[in-house]
């Protein structure tokens, strides 16, 4: 075999090995997944031989390989996910991960979504100056499976990009909100000392994060 083909294939399979690492990692650290319902979760590729028992107050569902990717999680409550892998003589592909026995999916009664193409400001950020005085807006979409209202998180929002210190929070006319569309506020504080494109960290109702990049950079 060539040189450069071997090399080429050891890295290859090192980089598989290292994706793998990390998603093991991060998978093992987390043991918790935080969903809204309806929704699904990620498991990556999952051997077609491993088995998943899906137990909550409701209900007791089985799948098997990579059916766990597609199972949409209907109910809110607390899921327990027991896993059952089974030992094959293929031999096993780089991509394939091995779980633990169990985890648990949390799934909330609220689907709450940020429309990232509605993001808009009462004036543009310029680079040095102060953002104080200045409003975001964004729509959101909120859902509920009880279809109460929705106390909002108030948790403040942070930017990123290159030189800002720029935090958005929300309006305190804004507490609970029903399901539908709706405007969110948000009051600036904070400067921008570079040309960058910036990005806000909005925080939904569950305490999760949803990143809306700009798609224009900060002006001079």
């Amino acid at each position: 075999m060539p040189k450069v083909l071997l090399k080429f294939k050891q890295k290859k399979s090192f980089l598989f090995t290292a994706l793998s690492f990390f998603f093991i990692t991060s998978f093992y650290a987390q043991s918790q997944f935080h969903i809204a319902y309806n929704d699904k979760i990620n498991l990556g590729n999952v051997n077609k031989n491993t088995r998943f028992y899906i137990t909550s107050e409701s209900e007791h569902i089985r799948l098997k390989g990579n059916e766990i990717n597609d199972y949409h999680f209907s109910k809110p409550g607390i899921c327990t996910v027991k896993v059952e892998e089974k030992k094959t003589n293929h031999k096993e592909s780089c991509t394939e991960i091995h779980l633990p026995a169990s985890f648990q999916v949390e799934v909330s009664r609220i689907k709450m979504v940020f429309d990232e193409k509605s993001i808009e400001f009462s004036s543009p950020i310029i680079k040095n100056k102060s953002t104080e005085g200045i409003v975001l807006r964004i729509a959101v979409s909120i859902e509920s499976f009880d279809h109460l209202p929705v106390v909002l998180n108030r948790s403040t929002v942070h930017s990123a990009g290159i030189g800002t210190n720029i935090v958005a929070t929300l309006d305190a006319n804004f507490k609970e909100l029903p399901e539908g569309k709706h405007i969110l506020q948000y009051n600036l504080n904070g400067v921008a000392t570079e040309n960058a494109y910036l990005m806000f960290d909005f925080i939904d109702a569950n305490g999760n994060i949803q990143s809306v990049s700009l798609l224009t950079p900060v002006k001079n």
